[in-house]
């Protein structure tokens, strides 16, 4: 239901390399091939194999000029992503036959449409300058038989019984000199929402930044300093769903890959439902009566609100569309994910929105107090967002992790144990 693929198939990549030592991943790797499956447009059609294979090999050479821009370092403003994006496929459009140029377009734009999955947002609030600062790990993309169960399980096994508290969400943190607190008093306190309350020399913030953007300014006494709540404020963040529809009797053939949607930039402009958010239907390893729809930013909110049965008869009437088979049936079960309206993550993963660069992804990621402060840090921050370079993925977030267990060890051996008491 959440994390799919590891994205970077090396041994620079923790989870990987993780996954291997587990015994989770089958050899011959299989790598994912995101080019492969059928480009269907809105009137019913199939782009045929050559033109797709065409579109799709000149949409990844702009993609790649759009990631040059970070490091050009040229000084220019190039806006929003999906500026840059339209003014490039308008310019390689041109290169084209007149008669080939709808097809071509529409492939494109579509493929467009696609990059939404690293961001969850809409391309109009993505920076181009800033698209490039990803670091993309090689290797290619692998899934996880099992799924990322399979990563987590010899992590929970190594830490001591009874240490992960479930059901226990945190209403404040108190930490430092909090007015009123005897002096040699704990560092911090950790307040839970039903008034248990633990003593800490350290506090690693580990939530999403969807939920710090939601509680940031209540969840934490004294206050955050500005520079960290300007950085929470600033940095983008994402939706990202996914809906798996169930099919007594499946209408494709397994292992022919997935549905890729070629719309046109009008329907992109004038579209107003839900479904303009869905950027691929895929088929679900394991499975050969399941697809999985994808489905990215605001329009992934609107979904969320839907009913089963609204959800169900928008899929049915767009794979219908695009298919062109209006006998296609209705999924007898979806399932579906709700990580937007789900208040422990409150959406799915950061970007470099047109507000933020990556000094506040640096901003995010600073102990509270600083290095400059004469108390030793209290408050660590950890996850994705924090981690520059590879935002948005599993192994950014395990690599964060990493380095605040390893601050944490630094001040032990500093102190020789514990920090001071304040």
């Amino acid at each position: 239901m959440g994390c799919q693929w590891i994205h970077g198939a090396c041994v620079n990549n923790p989870v990987y390399t993780l996954a291997a030592q587990e015994g989770l991943l089958k050899s011959p790797l299989k790598r994912t091939d995101f080019s492969k499956g059928l480009y269907l447009t809105s009137d019913g059609r199939a782009i045929d194999h050559t033109t797709a294979m065409m579109a799709y090999h000149i949409f990844g050479q702009i993609r790649r000029e759009a990631a040059s821009l970070f490091t050009m370092g040229c000084g220019k403003e190039h806006g929003s992503l999906l500026n840059f994006f339209s003014l490039r496929i308008q310019q390689e459009l041109q290169k084209f036959p007149e008669d080939q140029r709808y097809e071509v377009s529409r492939l494109m734009y579509g493929l467009s449409q696609r990059v939404r999955f690293l961001t969850g947002d809409d391309l109009s609030k993505v920076s181009a300058d800033n698209f490039g600062s990803y670091i993309a790990m090689p290797g290619g993309s692998v899934q996880i038989p099992l799924g990322f169960v399979g990563v987590l399980s010899p992590l929970l096994k190594e830490l001591p019984e009874c240490s992960v508290k479930f059901g226990k969400p945190v209403g404040l943190i108190r930490w430092g000199a909090v007015q009123g607190r005897k002096k040699g008093g704990p560092r911090a306190i950790v307040q839970c929402c039903d008034g248990e309350e633990y003593c800490a020399d350290y506090v690693v913030i580990t939530v999403s930044l969807g939920v710090l953007k939601e509680h940031a300014e209540k969840m934490f006494c004294p206050a955050l300093p500005s520079s960290k709540m300007e950085a929470i404020n600033s940095l983008g963040y994402g939706n990202i769903d996914k809906i798996f529809l169930d099919y007594e009797k499946p209408f494709w053939v397994w292992s022919e890959g997935g549905i890729k949607f070629a719309w046109s930039p009008d329907e992109l402009s004038h579209r107003n439902d839900w479904t303009k958010g869905l950027v691929s239907i895929e088929e679900v390893e394991g499975s050969k009566h399941v697809l999985c729809a994808y489905i990215c930013g605001p329009e992934a909110v609107v979904m969320e609100h839907c009913s089963d049965e609204e959800v169900a008869e928008g899929m049915t009437k767009l794979l219908r569309q695009f298919t062109g088979d209006a006998s296609l049936p209705y999924p007898c079960t979806i399932l579906r994910t709700k990580w937007a309206s789900d208040p422990y993550f409150c959406g799915a993963y950061s970007f470099l929105n047109l507000n933020s660069n990556v000094g506040h992804q640096c901003d995010l990621s600073c102990p509270v107090p600083g290095s400059c402060d004469p108390v030793p840090p209290i408050l660590l921050f950890a996850g994705e967002a924090t981690c520059a370079g590879y935002q948005s993925t599993v192994h950014g977030s395990r690599i964060s992790g990493i380095r605040e267990a390893e601050r944490i060890v630094q001040l032990t051996k500093q102190f020789g144990g514990p920090p001071p008491k304040l």
